[in-house]
């Protein structure tokens, strides 16, 4: 028992003096063993880099296309912050948050093309989404986590997708866990909305995008259900409701 206790206390104090240097090599170790679980149909890896001076690189690489605009927008003003609150959810980082240690957020499209460059430290990470972060990844969440972790990206709208002039206004998730977008439409959109049959028409075709596929598969441990696509005017008035639920993919 006696060589027990000494070997335990021993441990303790080897933990207790460990260098900031230390703690940020543990940290980069930590991040890349577990990088392969973070990958998706968005991301195609990540991977962090100790770049002395008490600063830490992340890297990721998505897959996100030259020209689709609207999506990149989206990964450069909440992506940062997202991995930034992810990273102050886990002990060691909020640690190394606190020594004052610096995050290079590197966000790159296919072919290394730059999307976000951006440094996280203790003083731009603002409020405490990363609780609900961990609660979410440990399978506690409900609609007020989604929420906190979906604000993220709801203060970085709206966004317009160039192309259609569509306008993602918000993303919440309502009290059943239904992911809801809401999404202004320009005048040539609310007429086609009014031909006959044009709501299946989008449906089939939104069912057909891999994207859909990718969200239902990722949330469905989240606890969310559907998704529900509300179409406004320019005054908020709305057009048309379309609902995706898991069965329609089938």
């Amino acid at each position: 028992m006696k060589k027990i206790l000494i070997a335990c206390f021993t441990a303790i104090l080897l933990t207790a003096c460990q260098s900031k240097n230390d703690k940020i090599r543990n940290f980069v170790a930590m991040y890349n063993q577990s990088s392969s679980m973070m990958t998706n149909g968005m991301i195609k890896s990540t991977k962090a880099i100790d770049s002395g001076n008490d600063q830490i690189t992340i890297e990721v690489n998505t897959s996100n296309e030259a020209g689709d605009e609207m999506q990149a927008e989206l990964m450069k003003t909440s992506l940062p912050e997202l991995i930034g609150q992810a990273i102050k959810s886990e002990p060691k980082g909020r640690e190394l948050l606190d020594k004052g240690v610096k995050f290079n957020i590197k966000i790159y499209g296919v072919g290394a093309r730059v999307i976000a460059d951006e440094v996280i430290d203790s003083k731009n990470i603002k409020g405490d989404a990363g609780k609900d972060l961990k609660s979410i990844s440990m399978g506690s969440s409900g609609p007020d986590q989604l929420n906190a972790v979906l604000d993220i990206f709801n203060k970085n709208l709206p966004s317009e997708d160039p192309s259609t002039g569509i306008k993602i206004m918000s993303i919440k998730a309502d009290n059943e866990s239904n992911i809801v977008y809401t999404a202004q439409v320009p005048e040539s959109f609310q007429k086609l909305f009014q031909v006959e049959g044009a709501e299946q028409i989008v449906k089939d075709e939104m069912l057909r995008s891999p994207q859909i596929q990718q969200i239902f598969s990722k949330t469905e441990r989240l606890g969310v259900k559907d998704l529900i696509y509300k179409y406004t005017d320019a005054n908020g008035k709305n057009i048309k409701e379309i609902k995706i639920t898991k069965e329609d993919l089938k």
